[in-house]
């Protein structure tokens, strides 16, 4: 378990918390900021070099949201040389929608 790292976007800290406790790690140290304009920017405050990274998100509404917050995430964390970056979404929006229901529909 040395060789891990788990971070939590914004919305997910609290389940990050718990599975940290499960685990007997430590949450990785994150910062997230929104800009008065609404842009993101993330900033991983410990290495994550040659390591494998746990990035866990919630798909709390807005939906569209938490998915910026988590790529923008990813990009943070592989911008700092992760060995290998895993994600841990409990439900993955937008699953469902690969179904056409109808003709010339794009869903």
């Amino acid at each position: 378990m040395n060789n891990i790292k788990i971070f939590a976007c914004p919305t997910a800290e609290e389940f990050t918390k718990e599975i940290c406790d499960y685990l007997g790690v430590e949450m990785g140290k994150i910062n997230h900021q929104k800009f008065s304009n609404d842009n993101n920017f993330v900033q991983i405050l410990e290495t994550v070099r040659q390591k494998d990274v746990y990035v866990v998100q919630t798909c709390e509404p807005p939906v569209n949201e938490r998915i910026m917050e988590l790529l923008i995430t990813i990009d943070a964390i592989k911008r700092a040389s992760a060995k290998n970056i895993n994600v841990i979404l409990p439900y993955f929006p937008y699953s469902r929608s690969d179904k056409k229901e109808i003709g010339r529909a794009h869903v």
